[in-house]
């Protein structure tokens, strides 16, 4: 359960004390304070872990210092530590290891432009000891007039230089469902030379017919991208 207070609560005055020392009487629950500084307030969240089930929501939002509460329960369990249960999370992918414990840049294009462009970049990364990239074949720009990409036309020599200098992972955004089919056939084409992470962009956190689509199939992990002001619950 996570604590919401009102902007630039003053954990010296009376009403934050009076939430703390109620907390502190729940049996089996803890809390750890967490300061989110901003351009111009701060805003302190508490998080409760522990036996939270059977807490009154409307009890702990009644305290004056408290602007709202966020009961975090099944729909996050892959997210957090759910009760305690400290089973990591993560995926093989093309032999590459995503987890807690494993950190991997994806650096590269942001949208795709010539062969040239693209063998110097993974060229650099392979020298780096990189094995993933991001490459914007279908780039959507913040002007409809900039450059976004070749699409599929450009797919088959990507993923063949992308084979060619050992890079395992390609972060590829996507914003529309056939982009799936387009990037399958093309890694079919070239005998699998790499493989394709399905990105997310922001704008399309809320395209719900593409998430389904891309939810059902299971080819191609998926990278999801936070959308602009989404709530947690969203």
């Amino acid at each position: 359960m996570i604590v919401i207070l009102h902007p630039d609560t003053d954990k010296a005055e009376a009403a934050y004390r009076k939430l703390v020392a109620y907390i502190d009487e729940l049996a089996n629950v803890t809390y750890r304070v967490h300061d989110v500084v901003g351009a111009s307030h701060t805003v302190t969240e508490l998080y409760l872990i522990g036996n939270t089930a059977a807490l009154d929501q409307r009890e702990i939002e009644s305290f004056e210092v408290v602007e709202r509460v966020v009961r975090v329960s099944q729909e996050y369990r892959v997210l957090g530590r759910h009760k305690g249960d400290p089973r990591a999370s993560g995926f093989t992918y093309n032999g590459v290891e995503f987890s807690q414990d494993e950190l991997h840049v994806f650096a590269g294009l942001c949208a795709v432009s010539t062969r040239e462009h693209v063998e110097a970049m993974m060229r650099a990364l392979a020298a780096a000891g990189q094995v993933c990239t991001r490459m914007g074949a279908y780039k959507p720009r913040t002007s409809p007039y900039s450059f976004q990409g070749h699409g599929r036309a450009c797919l088959p020599w990507v993923f063949e230089l992308a084979g060619k200098h050992g890079l395992r992972v390609i972060a590829m955004e996507i914003t529309h469902e056939s982009h799936v089919d387009e990037i399958h056939a093309a890694i079919e084409q070239t005998g699998r030379p790499t493989g394709v992470m399905v990105q997310i962009g922001t704008r399309n956190t809320q395209n719900f017919e593409l998430l389904k689509y891309v939810g059902r199939q299971r080819e191609y992990p998926v990278l999801f991208k936070r959308g602009f002001g989404i709530t947690l619950e969203e």
